[in-house]
């Protein structure tokens, strides 16, 4: 099990789905302060989603700009292109708990 603690700043409005009965949340979260190997800083794009009542607490948190400390576990799929030789990575987060962060 991983827990991944970071502070992210929410790019897009949340947008609410229904999978077999279940609510889940998608946003897409831009992470700070993230440094590559030549200590260079980075700031990723990510896929984050949460279920049920984090879902709720998601949208109530919700302004376009705004930082959030997320507390989740980290998810990567390899995506096959249709040549079959080129691989591609996504980066998922199973939001856990969110609270906003005041500056």
């Amino acid at each position: 099990m991983n827990v991944f603690i970071c502070t992210a700043c929410i790019l897009t409005q949340p947008k609410l789905k229904k999978v077999k009965h279940q609510n889940y949340c998608y946003m897409l979260l831009c992470l700070h302060n993230i440094y590559n190997a030549q200590n260079h800083i980075l700031n990723l794009q990510i896929k984050a989603f949460a279920k049920a009542k984090i879902a709720k607490k998601v949208f109530d948190l919700y302004k376009k700009k705004d930082k959030v400390l997320i507390e989740g576990s980290v998810y990567i799929k390899k995506i096959l292109l249709s040549s079959k030789l080129t691989k591609q990575y996504s980066i998922y987060i199973r939001i856990d708990q969110i609270n906003s962060v005041y500056i």
